[in-house]
């Protein structure tokens, strides 16, 4: 695999020809990150700097019908440096970091704003409120922009203050289903939404992707279900006080698998009645049910693909895909929440982490 340094982004780049071993590991909702350990040289501690870019070979798409426009795909940034030394290995330099999505956490949702219509729009006008046309000009990110619109239906009723951007768009796009990416395209940093694609057997649209023992392309795999003081149902509080105050409920379980908690909302406003109340109210369930999927107990299955199988990553299947998992203990769908490939003197691997599996 090579690896190219930007300068910037106006194609300049420098190939990073020799490496000790590399981590690139690609999220679907969360900021992706890297590890990669060179030797410790003049040229690469001068060319691997803090706030360089990183791309993978693989990552980089030139158009075949306009070769100008090239696109820069899970793109790192440099932001941590240890240099060692030791009498064997010599100088060694380990450089860190994380992926360019990382950049939206840069900003915050400056002043109070309501939210109300589809949630790919909600968060297309928070990122251009905050970061591509703020009324502050200091607050703008130079050469930032937003990928067309997919025209998702999901509706949102949210208000927002203070909120880290980066971090508000993870947990709403956990909530919606939505994957997000910053990349680099015509030298412009591009924000775009993605569902993935549905490779289960719950379609017939796409070919299914089917990992397991038995079709001998699944070569580990591992299932973890972590439950901790968590709750399935809430009261969810907003202004007032006592018996005046409004409020709101979700969750449908019941009788000993119900498990109950309170969720303050108290912060969210209704702007002195400008609202109605319905839309309030609305505005407390989304409220309290992006704050209770930090509450729900953790499930993900993991696994080691093999590349010599008959699917081939971003040919037959992507990150944020569904896709089918079968083993002895299960054969349900879930979907690929992350990827994590690693290359050392000992070859190649790339490890899938999968979210929440149903069998329905």
């Amino acid at each position: 695999m090579e690896i190219y340094a930007l300068k910037g982004l106006n194609g300049d780049v420098k190939i990073i020809d020799t490496f000790q071993s590399v981590v690139w590991n690609m999220q679907f909702f969360d900021v992706s990150d890297f590890e990669l350990v060179v030797p410790g040289t003049a040229d690469n501690f001068a060319t691997l700097t803090k706030g360089t870019m990183l791309v993978r070979g693989t990552d980089i798409h030139v158009d075949p019908e306009d070769p100008t426009k090239v696109t820069y795909k899970n793109v790192m940034q440099v932001r941590d440096r240890i240099l060692t030394f030791d009498i064997e290995e010599g100088w060694v330099l380990t450089v860190t970091g994380p992926g360019l999505k990382k950049i939206v956490g840069k900003r915050i949702v400056w002043q109070q704003t309501n939210l109300s219509g589809t949630a790919e729009n909600a968060i297309r006008q928070v990122i251009t409120e905050n970061i591509i046309s703020p009324t502050d000009p200091a607050r703008v990110i130079p050469n930032f922009t937003l990928a067309p619109a997919k025209g998702y239906t999901e509706t949102i009723e949210a208000q927002l203050f203070s909120e880290n951007i980066a971090d508000w768009t993870k947990k709403t796009c956990e909530l919606y289903g939505y994957g997000w990416d910053v990349y680099i395209e015509n030298g412009k940093y591009v924000f775009e939404l993605t569902k993935g694609t549905d490779r289960s057997f719950d379609q017939s649209d796409v070919t299914p992707v089917v990992f397991s023992m038995e079709y001998d392309n699944l070569i580990s795999a591992g299932y973890e279900e972590i439950t901790e003081d968590t709750f399935n149902a809430a009261l969810i509080g907003g202004e007032g006080e006592g018996t005046d105050q409004i409020t709101e409920s979700i969750g449908t379980a019941s009788g000993l698998a119900r498990s109950e908690g309170f969720i303050d909302a108290s912060q969210v406003s209704s702007n002195g009645a400008i609202i109605t109340l319905e839309t309030y109210k609305e505005m407390l369930i989304n409220y309290g049910a992006s704050e209770m999927v930090k509450k729900q107990d953790k499930e993900k299955l993991s696994g080691e693909i093999n590349h010599n199988g008959m699917y081939k990553l971003d040919r037959d299947y992507f990150l944020g895909d569904m896709v089918q998992l079968k083993t002895e203990f299960y054969d349900a769908k879930s979907r690929i929440t992350e990827l994590i490939y690693s290359e050392d003197e000992n070859g190649s691997v790339t490890l899938p982490t999968f979210g929440t599996w149903t069998d329905e």
